[in-house]
């Protein structure tokens, strides 16, 4: 059983210590020396505190197996270790006192490292940062929908394009700056896009804060997981109405010269019957003449 107990703590992910009534430590597991850089023996002939080896330039501060071994109770908390090769390891800790009847004769230290958490969080926070920092600077508005369509973030672009409050435009919000006539088509490109998985893409016109209108391409991909599960919707709104203005007004140019092209045309037919019906007329009345 015992050996089973040491195959256990020694193969254990938390770093595990053990101390007697003056804080000297008697155990250490390979977690613990891993995250110390000392070998349980070198801590044993050193004869110090554990605090004294983890904080080597703070040994007298009060510890929490100093209050766990004075109270006789459970202290947790966070805590920074110091690597014998100076590395600073951020940790969650437990002090555990060891009784026998009335006696505390030691503690038990469970401590995990927090180092790969911490350099998660950090790289989460600046990816984060990043990304923000895009969606509020480049020239479109850009949101996020859940899995199943309900926006849960909409850039500051928007908010002050449209000028309404954020939350106005979150989940089935957005409907409210949409132009009604273009609200089915709309609606039903979105109902599409959420129910096969593929990409969304429209054109309609959403209420600026200044009353009027304007054209905008929307466009929106699902981002999905290692299973092809769709985590989020990520879309963008393009204003393009200078765009479409611009096409009609070629259009309109377009069919305006289409119909004077048209109308020439007829007028030519018209000119070259007319011209026709005037030959004949000649050579009928020349017919005619005496010689």
């Amino acid at each position: 059983m015992e050996a089973v107990a040491r195959t256990l703590t020694e193969s254990a992910d938390l770093a595990l210590f053990m101390t007697d009534a003056q804080q000297r430590c008697t155990y250490m597991n390979a977690a613990a020396e891993a995250l110390t850089g000392r070998t349980l023996a070198e801590v044993v002939a050193h004869g110090q505190p554990l605090q004294a080896l983890v904080h080597p330039t703070a040994p007298d501060a009060e510890s929490p197996i100093a209050r766990a071994l004075a109270k006789g109770t459970r202290e947790r908390g966070e805590d920074v270790f110091v690597h014998r090769e100076g590395h600073l390891h951020p940790v969650a800790f437990t002090v555990s006192p060891l009784r026998e009847a009335d006696t505390v004769l030691g503690a038990v230290i469970e401590v995990r490292d927090l180092t790969a958490e911490r350099q998660a969080a950090a790289a989460l926070q600046t990816s984060e940062v990043r990304y923000r920092f895009l969606a509020e600077t480049i020239p479109v508005q850009v949101w996020t929908a859940t899995p199943d369509g309900l926006l849960d973030y909409v850039s500051g672009r928007a908010v002050n394009e449209f000028g309404v409050p954020l939350k106005t435009l979150l989940s089935e919000g957005w409907l409210n700056v949409l132009h009604p006539e273009d609200r089915p088509l709309a609606i039903e490109r979105w109902t599409t896009a959420l129910r096969t998985g593929e990409s969304y893409e429209v054109e309609f016109r959403l209420k600026l804060a200044s009353g009027q209108y304007a054209w905008y391409l929307a466009r929106a991909v699902p981002q999905r997981d290692a299973s092809g599960r769709i985590l989020q919707w990520l879309g963008t709104n393009t204003n393009i109405h200078e765009q479409r203005e611009s096409q009609q007004r070629t259009e309109a140019l377009l069919a305006e010269v289409a119909k004077q092209a048209r109308e020439t045309e007829a007028a030519l037919v018209r000119l070259r019957a007319e011209k026709l019906a005037a030959e004949q007329r000649v050579a009928e009345l020349e017919a005619k003449s005496p010689p």
